[in-house]
């Protein structure tokens, strides 16, 4: 199954492990001065008792737990209401923060972040967003959700968190949602090449969906899928993500050291830190799911511990639509007891 086709229907110092990008260390981007009184960096939305909210107020007041969720590549957080919804619907402590990562929803545009564009960025965007909402100290989000690419995005989240002192307190569960190690499905270079070569502006979302699937050969799902991504008005349309951080995002995919950064993170850090668990969802379609990485992930010392893995047996990638009954109850049991 494509990461792109959706269905229609620990060792170092905290201080000392600065990984340099681009002349700036993980420790500078993530440490910035954040004020309590800054704008967050990204658009985001608040779900509580299963209504959409745009307020934390409620949720600091009423002594509420927050999960993070964070989209899939090209995708924006209204993708994962559905799930959120469902959810905080049975678990009334929980309340859930739906964010547009960089480049994506409300999230886009050049101008509003510098480079590099990688997963560290991704995630001080995150820290520059829960600083001003308060969701810091006894108030940090307890748990962190991502699907395919915000998957990877949440496991740095909390590698980061795990290894260096932060205000904001590490996540007791980072949920990730169909992410594959490794390099990115080929159907999405495939994807993001047809996009960067249709001429802006875009006349209309049912002519763009001709011309990706006569010119791109792409099935009418994904090419209506694509469509659907677009704004401006009649004549004037554009995409509404940022195809140049799309493209140095995927060029991330293969640097991450997916299996060492779980079994880092559900060993527990050298100062006995409070141990994270990992839960990994796999659709059972997506055949992307190689036997060697299966096996690769199963090897790793904590599985079966604080390392979990699930399969959805009748799930494509778009796991929290082929199967969100099943995806949410599984988030039932997991969170059921989270409080900090």
């Amino acid at each position: 199954m494509s990461l792109l086709a959706p269905r229609i229907t620990a060792a170092a110092s905290k201080h000392q492990r600065c990984v340099s990008t681009a002349g700036l260390s993980l420790y500078d981007l993530c440490h910035r001065s954040i004020s309590s009184t800054s704008t967050p960096k990204l658009a985001y939305e608040f779900i509580t008792d299963g209504k959409v909210s745009s307020s934390p107020h409620d949720i600091i007041n009423q002594d509420k737990q927050t999960i993070v969720f964070l989209h899939g590549l090209l995708g924006n957080a209204k993708n994962l209401r559905t799930p959120a919804k469902k959810l905080t619907r049975q678990l009334p402590h929980l309340s859930a923060l739906l964010l547009d990562v960089r480049g994506h929803g409300g999230s886009s545009g050049s101008q509003q972040h510098v480079q590099p564009h990688n997963f560290h960025s991704c995630v001080s965007d995150i820290f520059h967003t829960l600083t001003p909402l308060g969701l810091v100290g006894e108030n940090s989000p307890t748990a962190i959700c991502g699907h395919s690419l915000g998957g990877r995005i949440a496991l740095q989240y909390t590698h980061t968190l795990q290894h260096q002192d932060h205000d904001i307190q590490t996540p007791q569960q980072t949920w990730i949602l169909d992410s594959v190690p490794g390099t990115p499905d080929p159907s999405v270079d495939h994807v993001l090449k047809a996009i960067s070569s249709i001429p802006l502006p875009i006349a209309c979302k049912s002519t763009l969906t001709e011309t990706l699937m006569s010119e791109h050969k792409m099935n009418k799902a994904i090419a209506m899928w694509i469509a659907s991504n677009l704004k401006g008005k009649s004549g004037e349309h554009d995409w509404v993500f940022d195809l140049d951080i799309a493209n140095e995002l995927v060029d991330n995919f293969a640097d991450q050291n997916f299996d060492s950064m779980i079994h880092e993170i559900t060993s527990g850090s050298s100062d006995g830190a409070l141990d994270s668990t990992i839960q990994l969802v796999m659709a059972g379609r997506n055949k992307e799911w190689k036997e060697d990485i299966v096996s690769s992930l199963r090897s790793i010392p904590t599985f079966g511990h604080s390392f979990h893995m699930h399969k959805l047996e009748n799930a494509g990638h778009w796991v929290h639509v082929d199967a969100v009954n099943e995806l949410t109850q599984l988030m039932v049991d997991g969170l059921s007891n989270t409080r900090r």
